[in-house]
């Protein structure tokens, strides 16, 4: 799954779930429709993410001062053993975006290969032929880095909450 923009991860803590519950509380406020951030508002003003908790559940987006789209949506669950407590989280992308991106690069996928077969027919190749190729790249790049990007930051940062360890 590294070269999707889906990701399971457990982090392993030795807090219990009431600890970790308030811990993502404090770091949680209600979702809005629409926010202030960056250059017109203070980022100081909000917590770092947005979201709600259910239980032993939670579903935050981080919160920030530019647009992205490719924002993960973060949902976990909190499970506890007798030794330690594990937080299983899913990042994955909002369901539009995860749909626009399918229609994209199955539409530009499906243009490479009908120009491969057109190559391998006349055994011509032509320049413009390559503009598929290319937005299929750029889609996918687009989608993969802007994704893992902010993944990234997230996971540091809930392995820094929960004070955890990722497992493998």
């Amino acid at each position: 799954m590294k070269f999707l923009p889906f990701e399971k991860i457990t982090y392993r803590t030795k807090l219990d779930s009431e600890e970790i519950l308030n811990r993502i509380w404090e770091i949680v406020e209600p979702k809005k429709t629409f926010r202030m951030t960056g250059i017109f508002g203070s980022s100081s003003e909000h917590k770092p993410y947005e979201g709600s908790i259910n239980g032993n559940s939670f579903s935050i987006t981080r919160i920030i001062g530019y647009r992205n789209s490719f924002l993960p949506i973060i949902k976990g669950n909190i499970e506890e053993n007798l030794r330690y407590t594990k937080v299983n989280v899913k990042m994955r992308l909002h369901i539009s975006v995860f749909f626009f991106m399918s229609i994209w690069l199955g539409g530009v996928g499906i243009a490479c290969i009908f120009f491969l077969a057109s190559i391998f027919n006349n055994q011509e190749f032509e320049p413009a032929i390559l503009i598929p190729f290319g937005m299929f790249i750029f889609g996918y790049v687009l989608l993969t880095g802007s994704f893992k990007y902010e993944s990234i930051k997230s996971k540091k940062f809930l392995a820094e909450l929960f004070e955890a360890e990722i497992e493998e």
